[in-house]
């Protein structure tokens, strides 16, 4: 059972993680885990909706009293037998669900993760496997046979660049265990020759003569030849399984990675009229294709030649009616109503860049965002004080001054900026200039307010 993103579940599932998200937000953690717990049922290969139950377990279990604590762990007994039984039975879906709830009460539960260890692993669940065995490494860092059970998940789970991300990280935070740093050096030997990215062993003509090899040469293959031999072994094991769509869709990506577009669209082509089923993921896969394309198309011709310039509005205008189709064909999927929204705004299509923003807000994953295209918009018609109301109402949910922040606090400054209440624009780009001198171009508008008597 593959394990899946918001992209890929279904309409019921997808809705009850945007509201539980949203519930995290607020920092609603009961009626989040709630809500959460009935999407994880409904659909148990939903990593990125169990990271999500995890954060509020974790964030709820931190803000309890040591009573409560004791409380939530004695009334979770109940679950833990369930939990145990189910998987006694071989009902592996019923596991998970008591698991979790085991680890609502207690998210360092032993027992809650030893349970979702055992489902996970009969159900081909490794990334869930994985975030288990990490905590109970956490809880246990002297447990050796765990270091086993994560090299045998890590084998499952087929990623080496996050296989070699995961050991790397217990590697180190297990500097005298031999044994994890061995399975470490084996899984960055892999994922070295998975990505085809090997070090030199020669820089220059002739070098590497007199090293001790003689004439025989150690096999080191170029990234290309990696490659190569990675799509002709999958697609050896697609002749073994024809109906693995998501394998032909990972092959179109390695042939658009190689730039061999005829061949990446042969296999999305493929996908296409075999796959009966409507896949988002699939249609956004085949939009960056075609993203990647005209992008390597586009680099052929000089800065400002006529070609160019063409290939520039045409890319433009295919990639803007795909994502046109992509988001009313996917109503729900308010990612790709974000994405049409930003394409609108690029183009200068403002007022219908304003209705896809408004559609968008309603995504926990986009709401900040789509209320920062939502004042760039509004200042675009000349909306003012409309603009100051999108900027202030994300920032209100946003009190971490990062990235996202400094451009809403930002936003906001040239808003004032604009309407000539310099006083009132310094303030916010002092905010930034505090933590973040080198963001564009806010040291000037400080530094020459100053010189100026502002």
């Amino acid at each position: 059972m593959p394990e899946k993103d918001h992209n890929v579940v279904g309409m019921e599932v997808r809705q009850l993680w945007e509201r539980g998200y949203e519930q995290l937000e607020k920092k609603q953690w009961d009626y989040a885990m709630e809500l959460l717990c009935m999407a994880m049922e409904k659909d148990p290969a939903f990593f990125e909706c169990r990271m999500a139950l995890r954060a509020a377990q974790v964030k709820k279990n931190e803000n309890a009293s040591t009573l409560s604590k004791m409380a939530g762990t004695a009334a979770s007994a109940h679950n833990m037998a369930q939990a145990k039984v189910a998987l006694a039975r071989k009902n592996y879906f019923g596991a998970l669900a008591h698991a979790e709830k085991v680890l609502c009460a207690d998210p360092e539960s032993s027992v809650g993760h030893r349970v979702i260890v055992e489902a996970s692993a009969a159900l081909d669940l490794p990334q869930t496997m994985i975030s288990s065995l990490q905590m109970l490494k956490k809880v246990d860092p002297e447990d050796k046979d765990l270091t086993q059970e994560l090299g045998t998940a890590l084998e499952m789970l087929g990623d080496w660049d996050q296989a070699e991300q995961v050991m790397g990280q217990l590697a180190a935070v297990n500097p005298d265990d031999p044994i994890l740093q061995q399975a470490y050096k084996d899984t960055a030997a892999k994922a070295t020759i998975f990505r085809g990215q090997y070090e030199k062993m020669v820089t220059e003509p002739g070098a590497g003569e007199g090293d001790g090899y003689g004439d025989e040469k150690p096999d080191v293959l170029s990234a290309d030849e990696a490659l190569e031999e990675k799509i002709y072994h999958m697609e050896e094991r697609l002749q073994d399984e024809p109906d693995n769509y998501k394998l032909g869709v990972d092959i179109a990506k390695l042939y658009v990675q190689r730039r061999d577009f005829e061949r990446a669209f042969e296999y999305y082509d493929w996908v296409l009229e075999n796959n009966q089923v409507s896949d988002s993921a699939i249609d956004r896969a085949v939009a960056d294709a075609y993203q990647v394309q005209y992008d390597h198309d586009i680099e052929a011709f000089p800065e400002g030649s006529p070609e160019r310039e063409g290939l520039v509005r045409e890319r433009d205008e295919f990639l803007l009616e795909n994502c046109r189709e992509r988001a009313d064909r996917y109503p729900t999927m308010l990612e790709f109503r974000f994405e049409l929204g930003e394409r609108l705004l690029r183009m200068d299509q403002v007022n219908e860049a304003i209705q896809s923003f408004q559609k968008a807000q309603n995504s926990p994953k986009h709401k900040l965002d789509s209320l920062n295209y939502l004042g760039q918009c509004f200042m675009k018609r000349g909306m003012h004080d409309m603009a100051v109301s999108q900027f202030e109402k994300a920032l209100r949910e946003k009190a971490v001054m990062d990235q996202q922040r400094k451009e809403l606090v930002y936003s906001l400054g040239c808003v004032y900026d604009a309407l000539g209440r310099r006083e009132e624009a310094s303030k916010y780009f002092k905010e930034i200039y505090e933590v973040d001198i080198g963001f564009r171009d806010v040291a000037d508008k400080v530094e020459n307010g100053y010189s100026s008597g502002g």
